[in-house]
């Protein structure tokens, strides 16, 4: 197979070296069978395996123990743990096995019960105030603000923070230097502690992504024809992640326009998804039964569909569509395109933005001046979104 590795650091290098001895050929992404992009990424469909979550969050723990241990012995120490999910239980673990006294501060009751019965004190984030005071170390995996001026200063002057949570993080690290704390930011740990093992878990994540059958997502297109070319311009990244199955609406079908002829357009959907485009109802009607899709993203989406959508009006292949996947309690995900987006259209947007399994493509005003109630939805950000909203989320910021 061709494939083509993106991440930059030593990780990857080796990680090249082990596809290439596994009989790949490693090319540039332009002519690549498969991308396979770093974890961070959300294109990464192997990052998003319970099992590499898992063994990634194992290495990220083994790293961060021999990281303060290099500062101090750990025996003895006081440790906070800010957040218990896979990163911060695994990394208490570690360091209650280095002899670290851990207490666990957590917002979920559930998440407190599995600390104390692991051995470790637990508390909620009301507590921080009183708990910073005695801790040597602290130890944030919440990837929000958490430490800021007011609680960085009940620190201990020789308190070690780290931080292991994705960025921006949450220590205020300007404010835990001004104060004299020792800060430590540990980015890409597995890729620094154990850059050979980080390798070979990616290796196995995306063998046994490439062995399980791939998500079915539909594609819909409704009659926004200006966003055609965004549309095909955002399949290419969503074909390496899913089986796309394309759906048209009657517009999007037969209308020709000064943006793309239909029957162009046609060609170049199906030719990206790999088979004939849905339009009618009766070929959308099974997409709820023994068809049924992951997930369904309508890009375009028109203020005529959120109309629709919005009061449960089927009349047409995209909105059968809808209604038969929503049947399921699997996502949607609407990247609109409406010139009365902040007009007409704010009642629906509004009705649907508390619809369950209904998602939004982070949208923006894009031409205030000229068309001022006007919303259209970053098409760049149409796989984020799709990964996040099968993970049962909304992308945010939502407004961009």
């Amino acid at each position: 197979m061709r494939i083509a590795v993106t991440g930059k650091d030593l990780r990857f290098a080796i990680l090249r070296q082990l596809l290439e001895r596994d009989g790949h050929t490693l090319v540039s992404p332009e002519e690549a069978e498969l991308v396979v992009p770093p974890p961070w990424d959300g294109a990464a469909r192997y990052a998003r395996s319970e099992s590499y979550l898992i063994a990634n969050a194992a290495l990220t723990a083994q790293g961060a123990a021999e990281l303060l241990g290099r500062e101090a012995p750990l025996p003895g120490r006081r440790v906070l743990i800010l957040g218990y999910g896979r990163v911060g239980r695994l990394t208490a673990r570690a360091l209650r096995e280095g002899g670290c006294a851990v207490t666990a501060v957590a917002r979920d009751k559930a998440q407190r019960a599995w600390a104390r019965a692991e051995g470790c004190a637990a508390a909620d984030f009301s507590a921080l105030p009183e708990l910073l005071g005695r801790a040597e170390i602290v130890v944030n995996t919440v990837p929000a603000p958490v430490l800021r001026s007011e609680l960085l200063a009940r620190t201990r002057a020789d308190a070690v923070l780290l931080e292991l949570a994705s960025a921006p993080g949450g220590i205020d690290a300007a404010e835990a230097r001004a104060l004299g704390r020792t800060y430590l930011r540990a980015e890409g740990l597995p890729g620094k502690y154990a850059p050979d093992r980080a390798a070979a878990l990616i290796r196995d994540a995306v063998y046994e992504t490439l062995a399980a059958p791939r998500p079915r997502l539909g594609v819909a297109v409704c009659g926004s024809h200006c966003c055609f070319a965004m549309t095909l311009r955002a399949l290419p990244p969503l074909r390496q992640d899913y089986d796309l199955i394309p759906i048209l609406s009657g517009a999007a079908a037969d209308t020709d326009t000064r943006f793309m002829a239909a029957e162009d357009f046609r060609s170049r959907l199906e030719e990206l998804c790999g088979r004939p485009a849905i339009d009618s109802v009766a070929g959308a009607e099974p997409l709820g039964t023994g068809e049924a899709l992951s997930a369904l993203l309508i890009a375009p989406c028109t203020g005529n569909t959120l109309g629709k959508l919005a009061n449960g009006i089927t009349d047409g292949p995209v909105t059968m569509a809808a209604k038969a996947h929503l049947r399921n309690g699997r996502p949607l995900i609407l990247a609109i395109s409406t010139n009365d987006g902040l007009s007409g259209s704010a009642e629906n947007i509004g009705k649907l933005l508390q619809r369950k399994n209904v998602y939004f493509v982070p949208f923006r005003q894009d031409a205030p001046e000229a068309k001022p109630f006007s919303l259209q939805s970053d098409f760049s950000l149409l796989g984020q979104t799709v990964a996040a909203a099968l993970r049962g989320r909304q992308l945010q910021p939502l407004l961009r």
